[in-house]
């Protein structure tokens, strides 16, 4: 598996193609506030690259957490895609039109009670980002092959009490953990061969 896992961040065609084929190009999603969340890759000397954000600490719900930038559905959204997109130029700046792989599989987020679309997402060179609310403390910009090198498994209590077994990346000083550590986890299996 490790073997499996280093080839990810040297063949970025052979991943885009993967993406491709294996993500769904729709979703519906649970009950809960409809929102969206965009997982960014690019490439770099390293292979493919996610971007993600700190969340700030002063925030009503994530305090501190690592995720992606995203946010609730408005009316006016045309669908995901527009959603993630808009939150996305509102958070970091993004002006890039990524490239459209598919969504993840749909989450819901018991403590604040989002149903989350995570629309994939691939642009040719590093964006230009940087934080533009006091909702984003900062930015990383992982290789995945440095995240999946990483990878370890916790027991997690939920609200209601269950023990659910869930990844965790602890990358640098962070630890990237909850929702964002499920998709990653989810598009590691998507990526490999």
């Amino acid at each position: 598996m490790a073997n499996e896992d280093a080839s990810l961040g040297l063949d970025v065609s052979g991943a885009l193609r993967r993406l491709a084929e294996r993500l769904d190009p729709d979703l519906v999603l649970p009950a809960g506030r409809p929102s969206a969340v965009l997982v960014l890759l690019y490439p770099d000397n390293a292979g493919l690259r996610v971007l993600l954000t700190q969340r700030a600490e002063d925030l009503d719900h994530h305090k501190g957490q690592i995720s992606f930038p995203g946010g609730s559905c408005d009316p006016e959204d045309e669908d995901y895609w527009a959603t993630a997109l808009r939150e996305a130029e509102e958070e970091v700046g993004l002006s890039a039109q990524p490239r459209r792989l598919g969504h993840l599989p749909a989450l819901f987020i018991p403590v604040s009670g989002y149903a989350v679309a995570p629309c994939v997402g691939y642009v040719e060179r590093p964006p230009q980002v940087y934080p533009r609310t006091r909702e984003v403390a900062g930015l990383l910009q992982p290789p995945l092959a440095e995240l999946w090198a990483v990878e370890e498994w916790e027991d997690v209590k939920t609200p209601s009490g269950a023990i659910w077994r869930m990844p965790v990346y602890p990358w640098q000083d962070y630890r990237i953990w909850g929702a964002t550590a499920r998709m990653l986890h989810t598009l590691r299996r998507a990526l490999r061969p």
